[in-house]
C-alpha cells in the first residue's frame, strides 16, 4: 500500500472517530488551537497534511514538506495533501479549513522543511511557523499524530456544523403571516439598489412557490447582458430541466418600447410561439408610457405585466 493509500484509509477513520468524539483528547491540543484559530491558510494545510502522514507512517518527519529535504525521513508532502486532504476537505468536510485547491504551491510550502530561518512576514506568520518548528518534532509517534489528528478534524467539523447552521434559519409561526410577508416586501423596495432589492424579492417568493426537488429558480445579474446560452431573462424558472417562466424585473421607469423589446427578444423561448411565458414585474408608477401599447403585448400572449407597490 502506497502512502497515499494509507493516508486516505486513516483520514477516513479518524474521521469516523471524530464524529463519536465531540472532544477528543490531545496533549497538544492548545498548539493546534493556536493554529487554526489564525488566518494563515497554507500553515493549516501544512499541519494538516504532517499529521495525516504521521499517524499514516512512523518513519516521516513531521517538518518536511519535500522530497529533496536533507532532514531524514523526507517525503512528498504535497502529492498528500493535494491528492488526499484537499479532495477530503472540499467534499467531506465542505470547505471547513478554506476549500483551498493547491496550498502547497503557495510560498510557505515551497521550501524543503520547515525551519525558522525560511522567508516569512514578521509577526503572527513568524509566529505560527515557530509553533510549527517547536511542536511538530515533539510528535513523535504514529499514535501521538493520530490522536492530533482527530482533533484537528473534530475542529473541522464543528466549523462545517457552524457554517451550515449559519445557512438555516426558520420564521416562528406568530410572525409567519402573509400580511407580514407583504409589509416587509413594501418596506424592503424603498430602496433599489440598481434593481437587486426586486429581484431578489421576486426570486424568494418563486422559491417558496416552486420549492421542488426538480424545481430551479434561476436569477442573472441584473443590468448586465447575458453572458450564457442558457440565460433568457432576469430571472428564470425550470422545471424538470424545461423553461417554464421568464422575468424582465423593472423598478424604474420604463416604456412600451421596453415591454416591446423583452417581448421580441424572449419570443424564441417565451410567449407566442415559444414554451414559457415572459413576466414583466414593476414597481407600480414606474410605467412612463400609454398603458395601451403595453397592453397590446399583454393581450398578444407575449407578456404578463404585474405591478408590486413601492
Amino acid at each position: 500500500m502506497t502512502l497515499q493509500e494509507k493516508a486516505s484509509v486513516i483520514l477516513a477513520r479518524a474521521y469516523q472517530e471524530a464524529l463519536i468524539t465531540p472532544v477528543p483528547a490531545c496533549s497538544y491540543s492548545s498548539f493546534l488551537d493556536f493554529v487554526l484559530d489564525n488566518n494563515h491558510l497554507t500553515y493549516k494545510y501544512i499541519l494538516f497534511t504532517a499529521l495525516l502522514s504521521k499517524a499514516s507512517d512512523d518513519s516521516i518527519n513531521p517538518l518536511c514538506l519535500q522530497k529533496r529535504s536533507s532532514l531524514s525521513g523526507a517525503y512528498d508532502a504535497r502529492s498528500i495533501c493535494h491528492k488526499v486532504i484537499v479532495p477530503f476537505e472540499i467534499e467531506t468536510l465542505e470547505k471547513a479549513l478554506g476549500g483551498s485547491n493547491e496550498p502547497f504551491l503557495n510560498k510557505p510550502a515551497r521550501f524543503p522543511e520547515l525551519s525558522p530561518s525560511n522567508a516569512v512576514r514578521n509577526g503572527n506568520d513568524r509566529a505560527i511557523l515557530n509553533a510549527l518548528c517547536i511542536y511538530l518534532p515533539s510528535i513523535q509517534t504514529s499514535s501521538d499524530a493520530y490522536q492530533g489528528l482527530i482533533y484537528f478534524l473534530s475542529r473541522l467539523i464543528h466549523i462545517r456544523e457552524q457554517k451550515r447552521a449559519s445557512l438555516r434559519f426558520s420564521v416562528p409561526d406568530s410572525v409567519n403571516l402573509p400580511s407580514k410577508l407583504l409589509y416587509f416586501i413594501e418596506c424592503a423596495l424603498q430602496e433599489s439598489f440598481e434593481g437587486e432589492i426586486l429581484t431578489l424579492l421576486v426570486a424568494g417568493i418563486y422559491h417558496l412557490h416552486f420549492n421542488l426537488p426538480n424545481s430551479l429558480v434561476e436569477v442573472h445579474p441584473v443590468n448586465q447582458c447575458g453572458a450564457s446560452g442558457r440565460e433568457v431573462s432576469d430571472l428564470d424558472i425550470y422545471v424538470n430541466g424545461d423553461l417554464c417562466l421568464s422575468n424582465e424585473l423593472k423598478d424604474k421607469a420604463y416604456s412600451e418600447t421596453d415591454v416591446r423589446h423583452a417581448a421580441v427578444e424572449q419570443q424564441p423561448t417565451c410567449g407566442v410561439g415559444g414554451v414559457a411565458p415572459l413576466d414583466i414585474q414593476a414597481a407600480e408608477g414606474t410605467v412612463s408610457t400609454d398603458k395601451r401599447g403595453v397592453q397590446h403585448h399583454e393581450r398578444a400572449g407575449a407578456v404578463r405585466l404585474t405591478y408590486i407597490l413601492a
